[in-house]
């Protein structure tokens, strides 16, 4: 029985497609792969059209389809965000774990959160809000007694949103603060939406609770103190 090894232009090239499919699947960057997938179907395509394959032109244009919208919408989020002047030193300081498309993806989820003076956080009540300072400063109390200032980037209880405990100290604003708030709800479909932004909310509210904890060890703030240092601790107040 005699067997022909010999291949036609048209088969060397559909090989040359099954060769870039290889490849794709191998390599790690996500574009680089949609890339070499597509270069295979149109390939793939136009070898179905010769030997008169509808069946493989049919599949790998739908293939095709769907890896060109992905591409597509890979480059769009690729592509740089401006982040509002307002926000900059935010973004610097608290949220620098996030690209910037990223940060302005999650903090749209939050609102404006007008308030006029009073009780921002009450101790031993579970609030249904995170709050980050924009403007103003709140005064974190236990016992009577004034233990933290908080101003413009400061969280409002992140600690216990993170710890699922409720607040251990009163928050307390003199004026009018102008807060940005994000639902405890909104937050917890954003761990079921997009883990990977959820991740970097946590590890914005971490830092912020480490800056917190080593301003508690200092003696006294800083004269210079920044937006790093947003959380002054007073010893006697």
């Amino acid at each position: 029985m005699y067997m022909d090894f010999s291949l036609s232009p048209a088969l060397i090239i559909m090989n040359l497609a099954y060769v870039l499919n290889l490849i794709g699947l191998a390599v790690k960057n996500i574009l680089i792969l949609r890339i070499l997938l597509i270069s295979g179907q149109i390939i793939l395509i136009y070898t179905g059209y010769v030997r008169g394959n509808w069946i493989v032109m049919f599949w790998n244009t739908v293939f095709l389809i769907i890896n060109l919208f992905r591409t597509i919408t890979l480059l769009l989020e690729r592509r740089p965000v401006r982040i509002p002047e307002d926000l900059g030193d935010i973004y610097e300081e608290s949220f620098f774990h996030m690209t910037g498309r990223e940060f302005m993806r999650f903090w749209k989820i939050g609102r404006d959160f007008d308030f006029k003076g009073g009780t921002i956080i009450e101790n031993g009540e579970a609030s249904p809000n995170v709050f980050m300072i924009l403007d103003g400063t709140a005064f974190v109390q236990k016992d009577l007694r004034t233990v933290a200032i908080l101003g413009r980037g400061g969280f409002i209880g992140e600690m216990s949103y993170v710890s699922g405990k409720v607040p251990g100290a009163d928050v307390r604003g003199d004026g009018s603060l102008e807060l940005w708030a994000w639902k405890r709800s909104d937050l917890n479909k954003l761990k079921g939406r997009e883990y990977s932004l959820w991740v970097k909310m946590q590890q914005a509210l971490g830092h912020d609770l480490v800056v917190k904890v080593n301003r508690m060890s200092e003696e006294k703030p800083g004269k210079n103190a920044g937006l790093l240092h947003k959380a002054e601790f007073l010893k006697d107040s």
